[in-house]
């Protein structure tokens, strides 16, 4: 039996670990949680499910508990995170070597796309942690809204809500600050990134449509894959920054 659960464990990894890469923004806390959360199943597997999709909704709870708690302990967070983790990195002379090792590199011919969705990861951090939860679960992880109710456990109704809010709160925040399509705001790190390392590959979302359902479309795309070199050592500094 413990045979079956690895193997379950492993096919449902890479989704789980990105899952909560972009809930709690820090790789190596969201690889740490999910390897807890392994165990948990392994302790629990005369209660566990049979079946590979009730085994997945299993890890996904117990992993989105872990990381609410630790999100609750440890709540600091700034709104200018993208920004001030620009500023990080060029002070950074470690850092700044690195990327120049990876100009050109095939790890970073998607980077446009891998920063809007660390981009996205920063900005729905602001929201209260299972605002946060409930958007990744519905809009990139397909779980419905009775599941994602049982997860944090709360009613439909005020899952619904949350839903709601965090979408509002997420569009928002995108019309202030991203320069990607409305040709204002503060931010295209985007597109400058993707010129820094000779992508050639431009503006990652679309010239027309609902940019904030083209935002969640491209996180679905790569719900599965890890953070590329450059993005992993990108977020290793927001321990610094707390």
């Amino acid at each position: 039996m413990e045979d079956r659960f690895a193997r379950t464990f492993e096919a449902v990894r890479p989704e789980l670990t990105a899952y909560l890469c972009r809930l709690v923004v820090r790789p190596q806390l969201a690889e740490d949680l999910v390897q807890t959360a392994f165990v948990r199943l392994l302790e629990a597997q005369d209660r566990a499910p049979d079946s590979i999709k009730d085994t997945r909704a299993w890890l996904f709870r117990v992993a989105t508990n872990l990381a609410l708690d630790e999100l609750r302990r440890h709540a600091t967070w700034r709104e200018t995170m993208v920004a001030d983790l620009r500023q990080a990195a060029e002070d950074n002379p470690d850092f700044a070597a690195r990327s120049a090792e990876l100009v050109g590199s095939p790890e970073t011919k998607v980077v446009a796309r891998e920063h809007l969705a660390a981009c996205f990861a920063c900005t729905l951090r602001n929201l209260p942690e299972r605002k946060a939860a409930a958007l990744l679960l519905k809009e990139v992880h397909d779980f419905t809204l009775a599941e994602i109710s049982e997860v944090l456990q709360a009613s439909e109704a005020q899952t619904k809500n949350w839903l709601q809010e965090a979408r509002a709160y997420m569009r928002a925040r995108y019309q202030d600050t991203c320069a990607l399509i409305a040709k204002k705001g503060v931010c295209y790190q985007c597109v400058e990134l993707d010129d820094f390392f000779r992508a050639n590959h431009g503006n990652p979302l679309p010239a027309s449509g609902d940019h904030m359902d083209a935002r969640i479309a491209i996180l679905r795309d790569i719900r599965a894959e890890s953070l590329g070199p450059w993005h992993r050592h990108l977020l290793g500094l927001i321990d610094d920054l707390l």
